[in-house]
């Protein structure tokens, strides 16, 4: 797991300067604080940070072919790359490590762009093929690694995080007005925006093939819905093929050269991981859980606390408990700003605590991102509309109320309620499936997911740390995606199949436990604080947010008046918790 980085002057009007390029290398140095690379050959240069997992005493990157015609810059894990080096080798490649870089190479050598339909994995490369002057990016599948780009009319920059491309001179740190919006109102971007002006997310799924001055923005994987066919399977063969991917997955992600242990809430999702972790790990598993100390006493018996040692003692792994203060929450907002790049959500201080602490035990943790998303663990799937219905994205409602807020010029200019229409419509029209869940979960993946995934490699990879999420194989999410919604979601119950699966090997007690969020500092009396602290910012005009929106409607809003009566307390904490992070952004990267 590393941080890479790049410059591509293909205007030739002036080299690459390495210096620029060590300014960009240095900005991910968080990502790879186990050594660092570059590669300038006049036009074009490679940067990057590497965080050793794997064959630590070699894959030293930028990494090279035999006749130093194939270059690769690599972030992430290829955990079938032993079952494709073989294959390689049959073939006639020779190999000089035992690292899953040099597969990435011999495969582009031997398959071109195509390779990356081979890999099982997470990662955002850069191939630079100087026969044909082609550099070549690849996202995966889910989006687990991001990977970002910048195109002007002579250089094509790219990076792990934005932070790096803001490195070099052409860029500005400006904000892009469509994502204020789609970020505050709909928490997922759009289109690939990011928070920056002329700064793009490669899409989850995608390479970008730039040659002759031309880019190609290809799509190689996506999820397809198929109608339920006239006899499916039943409920215990779907179950039973189920769990035989996810040992499988847990299995391959086991995979490390590193000290490794697993996230444990004592929720469904990471109990069931670390179950199956500890059935196949050679020693005994690490694991570790959070929570915020006056928060166990709202929780009561509902704490993460109570419910990760129960799961602990079951499987006896070497268990550990953080505990924090509010204080430590409020005192991170800004750090986690940086690195996450954009407003942060409630919990992300939380997340990013979390994996500071993880620092000193582990380099590899497992997690159960994903999950709710694939198999409909969120409370309102329990009354989903169907697809077609939609208006608003269903984890972000009150769509119409809170984009009043915005000032009439921002919301022209930026067709905000367009671009949300146009994407509900696309996104929830692709297949021609009769299972209007399976729809709306498509939308989950595809848009809320990537967020949390972002969010989860950024506050990990802030402390050197490699997130896993095993739920994620794109074996698991192509056939999981079209079990029937019936075996999802039953009488009032989420995750059925889920369930049924983590009765065979987790306490009763995990398996029927109400779903709580990931913790933050709660505090009752935070609804009104934060609600002034947002209107202030609004009402003042010296904020760099007050231009965005309406004053007299946001007064209306905090106030629930003229029109906003019916608004709910977490409705307007969210909201303003929003506007609050947004400021923050702004103030964190000086736009």
């Amino acid at each position: 797991m590393c941080g890479i980085c790049g410059a591509y002057h293909y205007g030739k009007e002036s080299p690459v300067s390495e210096a620029v390029l060590n300014r960009m290398n240095e900005a991910l140095a968080h990502r790879g604080p186990d050594g660092q690379g570059v590669f300038v050959d006049t036009f074009i240069g490679l940067g990057h940070r590497r965080l050793s997992v794997i064959d630590l005493q070699n894959g030293k990157q930028p990494m090279t072919n035999e006749d130093h015609t194939v270059w690769v810059t690599y972030n992430g894990e290829i955990y079938n790359f032993r079952e494709l080096k073989r294959d390689l080798e049959n073939k006639g490649h020779r190999f000089a490590t035992d690292c899953d870089t040099e597969v990435i190479v011999h495969s582009y050598e031997e398959y071109g762009p195509d390779c990356v339909r081979r890999f099982n994995g997470m990662f955002a490369f850069a191939v630079w093929d100087e026969k044909t002057e082609t550099l070549f990016l690849a996202r995966d599948r889910l989006g687990v690694k991001p990977l970002y780009y910048s195109l002007s009319d002579k250089t094509l920059l790219f990076a792990s995080e934005v932070k790096a491309i803001l490195q070099h001179p052409d860029i500005r740190a400006e904000a892009e007005p469509a994502a204020i919006p789609e970020y505050l109102f709909c928490t997922a971007l759009l289109n690939g925006h990011t928070m920056f002006k002329q700064i793009q997310s490669v899409p989850p799924g995608h390479t970008l093939l730039f040659r002759n001055k031309t880019k190609r923005l290809i799509p190689y994987w996506d999820i397809v819905l198929h109608q339920t066919p006239e006899e499916p399977r039943t409920f215990g063969e779907y179950k039973e093929h189920t769990l035989a991917l996810l040992q499988e997955s847990v299995r391959m992600r086991l995979m490390s050269d590193v000290p490794f242990g697993s996230l444990l809430s004592g929720g469904l999702d990471s109990s069931l991981i670390t179950a199956l972790a500890a059935g196949h790990a050679s020693h005994r598993l690490k694991t570790f859980s959070m929570e915020y100390g006056k928060n166990s006493e709202v929780a009561g018996a509902n704490s993460d606390t109570i419910y990760a040692r129960l799961m602990a003692d079951a499987l006896q792994t070497d268990h550990k408990e953080f505990i924090f203060r509010p204080e430590d929450y409020h005192d991170m907002l800004e750090k986690t700003t940086w690195h996450v790049e954009k407003p942060v959500d409630l919990t992300t201080p939380s997340v990013y605590l979390l994996y500071q602490r993880l620092k000193s035990d582990v380099t590899v943790v497992l997690s159960g991102e994903g999950s709710d998303e694939l198999f409909g663990g969120y409370f309102f799937f329990l009354n989903h509309k169907p697809a077609s219905e939609l208006s608003e994205f269903p984890w972000a409602p009150y769509l119409q109320e809170v984009s009043g807020l915005l000032n009439p010029d921002v919301a022209r200019q930026t067709r905000f309620q367009e671009n949300v229409s146009t994407a509900l419509r696309d996104m929830t029209s692709r297949f021609e499936t009769d299972d209007e869940l399976n729809k709306v979960l498509y939308l989950f993946i595809k848009l809320y997911l990537l967020e949390m995934l972002e969010r989860q490699d950024k506050t990990s990879m802030a402390w050197g740390i490699e997130a896993r999420v095993p739920f994620l194989d794109y074996r698991i999410v192509d056939y999981v995606a079209n079990i029937p919604s019936a075996y999802k979601l039953k009488e009032g119950k989420e995750k059925i199949i889920l369930k049924e699966i983590a009765r065979e090997l987790l306490p009763r007690e995990i398996v029927e436990r109400k779903k709580r969020p990931f913790p933050f500092p709660v505090d009752p009396k935070s609804v009104v604080v934060q609600k002034n602290i947002a209107n202030e910012l609004i009402q003042s005009g010296n904020s760099k947010i007050s231009a965005y929106f309406d004053k007299r409607a946001a007064n209306d809003f905090f106030n629930k008046k003229n029109g906003y009566e019916h608004m709910d307390n977490l409705a307007i904490f969210r909201t303003s918790h929003a506007l609050i992070a947004l400021e923050c952004w702004h103030k964190t990267f000086g736009v």
